[in-house]
């Protein structure tokens, strides 16, 4: 069996095998958990489209074997991924009939706020379960890390966290230097309207490390929650400097679409009230706001919010370097709008 280790206590996250293997490797999850496998992963079911992608971005795509709707909609990531890779269904509640069926020597999926709904059901079916996101900018370069160890790629894996790590290094190295009042107020919603974001999030982590301070932190119960729902009312009276927006990729097939979201936003009831309206810096970005791919929209932000400390850096320029090296194509599409000069 292997074991999840956490503040001092052992807690069996999986049953029906045996550490016999010289092999054997550990790792942290994205909890903090420390977690034994007895041996590195052959068979893989992905159930996030991150963790999918970090998987093609290290080279271990064979490996997988079983992905969620949530990827078999990206082409980017199917033209990457084995013909025979079988579809899980949602992410939330993936069919553990299938999981089982396909053998896997692990299942990654969310950890935190995000987990299976139906985890106690995949637990049960003494599926191995590892818990990494593969989404936020502050556990990017340790997710990637972790997958190299689980896979055995940890060569091809160190290098991919240094890409990450490199240009979140050339932000910070920056914004760590603002003083409060030089870092602006700033309402990041998340896909659904009206959902922002709370601690622990991923867009609470790009807005600070970018240089910016989330508006849901003026109000501690509702920065408590990862993904508290507000109101216009809310929006209006802490009157963000700038707006971001998240939409959802499968939706943004022109630069039309971006627009029509921006459009929306802005002609909320009152939304005219704010300075992010007034000085238009209503942002809308596709898929590069979330995900592996993320350290691109955190230099797009940061470039946004300090214009004069990034006049030298072209996110899309980094957006090719990624294509060319980790996943092909993924520097093809309409991934911000405006686009920052």
């Amino acid at each position: 069996m292997f074991t999840v280790i956490s503040a001092g206590c052992t807690q069996q996250a999986s049953k029906g095998q045996e550490n016999t293997s010289a092999t054997a490797i550990t790792f942290t999850d994205s909890n903090g958990n420390t977690i034994a496998l007895p041996k590195t992963a052959e068979r893989i079911v992905s159930t996030n489209p991150g963790c999918t992608e970090m998987l093609i971005a290290i080279g271990a795509a064979d490996k997988i074997v079983g992905i969620p709707d949530a990827v078999a909609e990206k082409p980017i990531l199917m033209a990457q991924l084995p013909k025979n890779v079988s579809n899980i269904g949602d992410w939330q509640t993936p069919n553990i009939e299938m999981m089982t069926t396909l053998k896997p020597d692990v299942v990654i999926c969310y950890g935190g706020a995000m987990k299976p709904k139906n985890i106690d059901q995949i637990l049960a079916a003494n599926l191995t379960l590892v818990y990494l996101d593969c989404y936020k900018m502050n556990t990017l370069s340790h997710d990637a890390r972790a997958l190299g160890i689980i896979t055995g790629n940890t060569k091809k894996a160190e290098e991919y966290a240094g890409f990450i790590e490199k240009y979140q290094n050339m932000v910070t190295s920056n914004t760590s230097k603002l003083s409060a009042d030089q870092k602006p107020a700033v309402y990041w919603e998340s896909y659904n309207d009206y959902t922002t974001v709370g601690n622990t999030s991923g867009g609470d982590t790009m807005v600070s490390m970018s240089g910016g301070v989330n508006i849901a932190t003026y109000n501690a119960s509702l920065y408590a929650s990862a993904y508290p729902k507000v109101n216009s009312e809310w929006i209006i009276k802490n009157n963000p400097s700038y707006i971001f927006k998240m939409a959802p990729s499968p939706n943004i097939t022109s630069l039309d679409d971006l627009k029509k979201v921006q459009s929306a936003i802005k002609s909320r009831p009152g939304m005219d009230k704010t300075n992010a309206v007034k000085n238009d810096s209503v942002y809308v970005m596709g898929n590069i706001a979330s995900g592996p791919r993320a350290v691109i929209g955190m230099l797009y932000v940061a470039k946004i919010l300090h214009p004069d400390l990034y006049k030298g850096v072209d996110p899309q320029a980094v957006l090719s370097e990624y294509s060319e090296k980790y996943l092909p194509g993924s520097d093809k599409g309409y991934f911000i709008y405006p686009t920052p000069a």
